[in-house]
């Protein structure tokens, strides 16, 4: 790609890239490496014609659910395959680094940017509690 000066890497990530997200710290830790990792190619690439995107969806409609036996998440299950589609396609188009799925996950990922980080961890543990826990 960078020899043709030309090319197209789109990495999903997801909304929970930007924050800590308690139960399933692993994943969102692993998601945000993903994010960082698709910025910073993106920063080394983009002068080169190579468009690096993270596409960063929410929980999205699919048989990962059918197969887990629950849509009840925080937020519940917005997203469909075809926005997510829609939104990368959006995103190579304007050559961003990054895209959030859905206007709510979008301010949603970007509202921990006005509050502490100890103070989001504790929020997003809260949505997060197995009802169990509570």
């Amino acid at each position: 790609m960078q020899q043709q000066k030309d090319g197209i890497i789109v990495n999903v990530s997801s909304f929970l890239a930007f924050y800590p997200f308690p139960y399933m710290g692993a994943y969102a830790a692993t998601k945000a490496f993903v994010l960082s990792f698709s910025e910073s190619l993106w920063a080394e690439n983009r002068h080169l014609g190579i468009r690096v995107l993270a596409l960063c969806p929410g929980a999205t409609k699919t048989g990962f659910f059918d197969v887990v036996g629950t849509t009840d998440l925080p937020g519940g299950v917005t997203g469909t395959p075809q926005s997510v589609v829609r939104t990368a396609f959006r995103g190579v188009e304007k050559n961003r680094n990054y895209m959030v799925d859905g206007t709510g996950n979008y301010w949603l990922s970007n509202s921990s940017r006005f509050v502490t980080r100890k103070f989001m961890a504790a929020f997003s543990e809260r949505l997060a509690r197995p009802a169990s826990k509570n």
